[in-house]
């Protein structure tokens, strides 16, 4: 049986992020910062600066001229998209890996997180209430607790949790919780923890399957990007968006089929961004 501290303990083993991230993530977050911080941090890391420059000169970010500076790409670009392309940039190779115990193939996690995060950049056109700028973030790491929790289940533990389902009548989520003593939502949120990633984010990555536990919109936008992520990937899934959920985040009924809609033209543009297809 799977021994929750070693679960933790993994965990805490995966590589740091890079410190430009981190530190981006801080800022982002911070009212005190502004675009002369997060300029700064950017400015000393070349790999990203690059990466940045490429973004705000891109066919779809594209203004009436070439930006050929740091500080002009911020502008154009703002805190909430650098940081998504950042921690895209340090975790991509982490989460395009297989994780067979999920049934999830090589690339399957990759494109369900750039799925997850176009639809909170969706979302957030179409609430109401104002989400954090974390919120993509959050959605494109909401799954991360899977590719620690692949590496311990054994076709023993599968099948535990398979019967928790089929014979105790539990959901996928509950059937981890009683077997394995944390879901990977749990997981991720200790990732995030071990990364050093703003509370906001550690939340929306814990109770992105239990919004209601986490007392914040984040946790209602990663749950509701998450089930429209699902929805983007199968048109024929069905799961509907808890009615509190709704509430709370200020969506309107009547245009969640539009925003469906808008979310799978967003993902289509992100994955040709990161070349996800």
């Amino acid at each position: 049986m799977i021994n929750l501290d070693d679960l933790a303990r993994q965990a805490n083993n995966l590589e740091p992020l890079p410190a430009s991230t981190v530190r981006l993530a801080g800022l982002v977050g911070s009212q005190h910062a502004d675009l002369e911080d997060i300029c700064e941090v950017i400015a000393y890391d070349q790999a990203l600066t690059m990466k940045i420059l490429r973004a705000a000169n891109s066919a779809a970010d594209a203004g009436e001229s070439a930006v050929s500076q740091v500080h002009e790409a911020v502008f154009r670009l703002g805190g909430s998209r650098i940081l998504a392309l950042a921690m895209s940039a340090s975790t991509r190779w982490m989460l395009q890996a297989g994780v067979p115990a999920y049934g999830l193939s090589e690339g399957a996690l990759w494109r369900h997180s750039v799925a997850a995060a176009s639809a909170a950049e969706t979302i957030s056109f179409f609430a109401a209430e104002s989400l954090p700028p974390e919120t993509f973030t959050a959605a494109l790491l909401h799954d991360v607790g899977k590719l620690v929790m692949g590496r311990f289940l054994s076709p023993f533990d599968l099948q535990m949790i398979y019967r928790a389902q089929s014979e105790g009548g539990l959901d996928p989520l509950s059937a981890e919780r009683q077997i394995l003593e944390v879901h990977h939502g749990e997981l991720g949120g200790i990732i995030a923890q071990h990364w050093k990633l703003p509370e906001l984010i550690v939340k929306g990555i814990t109770y992105h399957h239990t919004p209601g536990e986490g007392f914040d919109i984040i946790c209602d936008a990663v749950y509701a990007a998450n089930l429209v992520a699902k929805r983007i990937e199968d048109p024929s899934c069905i799961a509907a968006l808890d009615p509190e959920v709704i509430e709370r985040l200020g969506l309107a009924e009547s245009r969640l089929e539009e925003l469906a809609v808008s979310a799978r033209q967003q993902f289509e543009t992100v994955s040709n961004r990161y070349n996800t297809e």
